[in-house]
């Protein structure tokens, strides 16, 4: 409760809180308060306190309560009634109580350093804030507050908001041709929160994993913490090979979009990890994160749709799609995996957003989300050319590259005149102070692969940023 006196103007009182359901009674919570904030200074010496009516009110509590603390403080000499004024602290308390009550003489608040502003150049899967419909967004959020009422926040299911799960279910029917039900799916935080639902749900501690190599670098630190045995399996450029995989209980792959070099995984492929995943037992998660951004070809259908309902997870999220601050994602889950989450969802409690659910469903459900993505897909295939031009034009001779069906970045390659003076880790450590982001493409590897190369973001930037920030580079590089 926020307590303002107009006639002190000393929001202090703001501090003022009393606990009904404590044992020690009402006045004498106020007058202990009131003590201590004139004590710390908080309330000066000879400054009027709260009219006893009006701090009343705002307590909750009667008047007699305010007046029977403020007798006291009289009583004890911190303060004095002064005929129709009021009553004031006492102008003259002595300076040794003042001091030993005081942990400082002064406080200055140290305002946090502001964060900098945008993305850099070249910076993977950022986004470009001026393409977001931030209008259009920020009324469908305040509409879905008014709608939810006082209770509709309360009352979310744990596996996220219903009308948003049947989003979800109609998208991945009408994009990636996956038939599903709004209770198979689960919101999360976003990718990270996912794994760590499957994590605990699957108990890996001590179970063998497989995971692409290069791979996803904090997906491998999270299953290693939960004591997993991590198998990084090398990719082709097909992706990962199916009949080359050991034994395991779980796999973790990116078929429609290799993370992070680029590749499909093919249909035969994707079957044959089915089949895999039949012969052990096991289950493969299908991370999907950006298969929305394709610019040539058909699109595979999701692999959970190939005849993989009981052994697939199919993993997807908003961050790429639509905003990273949302932290929102989701979990289409195999039957005899639901109840398992739903528990963990149900101890531990949600951690994906409420708040964001309802205004995001709908916004999918009345088409503007499928619009919203089309838009982004046709400029970032301009932004993804423009990039390939610029590379073309001014780092010919140190830089390879190759357009790609889909996506967010590419992945460059070092010429061997480039690779003779320098590896991709000392080259991304160059590009920070010179306002250029890029990922070393060895630091995605985990196990026996060992590749060097750049990712180079392209969707948060326009076609001049991205020419002025390869010309940039061409600078770095030859000089």
């Amino acid at each position: 409760m926020t307590i303002f006196d107009k006639a002190t103007g000393n929001t202090a009182i703001a501090a003022l809180s009393l606990d009904k359901t404590a044992d020690q009674p009402l006045h004498v919570q106020l007058t202990s308060q009131l003590r201590d904030l004139i004590l710390s200074g908080r309330i000066e010496p000879d400054e009027r306190l709260p009219a006893s009516r009006a701090l009343a009110r705002d307590l909750g509590v009667s008047r007699i309560t305010v007046t029977t603390a403020m007798d006291q403080l009289v009583a004890e000499g911190y303060a004095e009634g002064r005929h129709g004024q009021g009553v004031f602290v006492v102008p003259d308390l002595p300076d040794n109580i003042l001091k030993s009550s005081r942990p400082q003489a002064a406080h200055t608040i140290t305002p946090l350093p502001r964060c900098k502003a945008g993305a850099m150049p070249f910076q993977p899967a950022a986004l470009d804030d001026r393409l977001f419909p931030h209008e259009e967004w920020s009324k469908l959020l305040e509409r879905s507050w008014r709608e939810q009422g006082p209770s509709g926040f309360s009352q979310l299911s744990p596996a996220g908001h219903g009308s948003l799960r049947e989003a979800i279910a109609r998208h991945l029917f009408e994009w990636r041709g996956l038939a599903c039900q709004p209770h198979d799916v689960v919101v999360t935080a976003g990718g990270a929160d996912a794994v760590q639902l499957l994590v605990e749900a699957l108990d890996l501690q001590g179970k063998r994993v497989v995971l692409e190599d290069p791979g996803y670098g904090l997906f491998y630190g999270m299953l290693t913490s939960a004591g997993a045995t991590v198998l990084p399996q090398p990719v082709d450029r097909n992706g990962l090979d199916p009949l080359k995989l050991p034994p395991a209980s779980l796999a973790i792959v990116t078929p429609s979009r290799h993370y992070p070099l680029g590749s499909s995984m093919p249909l035969a492929r994707r079957l044959d990890l089915i089949s895999w995943a039949g012969r052990h037992d096991a289950l493969v998660v299908e991370d999907d994160f950006d298969s929305e951004y394709r610019y040539r070809g058909t699109p595979l259908p999701a692999m959970k749709g190939l005849g993989g309902k009981d052994r697939v997870i199919y993993l997807g999220s908003f961050s790429k799609v639509f905003s990273p601050a949302l932290r929102l994602g989701y979990l289409v889950l195999p039957p005899a995996l639901t109840g398992r989450v739903l528990h963990i969802l149900d101890t531990r409690g949600a951690l994906a957003s409420a708040v964001a659910q309802p205004a995001l469903a709908q916004f999918m459900l009345s088409g503007r989300f499928a619009t919203h993505i089309r838009r982004m897909r046709r400029i970032y295939a301009a932004r993804q050319q423009a990039l390939v031009e610029a590379m073309r034009t001014h780092l010919d001779g140190l830089l390879e590259v190759e357009p790609e069906a889909g996506g967010m970045h590419l992945t460059a390659h070092f010429t061997c005149e480039l690779a003779a003076r320098m590896n991709d880790v000392e080259l991304c450590e160059l590009t920070p102070r010179n306002c250029l982001l890029l990922r070393p493409l060895s630091s995605f590897c985990h196990g026996t692969a060992r590749m060097q190369g750049l990712l180079m973001g392209y969707s948060g930037f326009d076609e001049t940023e991205l020419d002025a920030a390869s010309r940039k580079l061409a600078g770095l590089l030859q000089a």
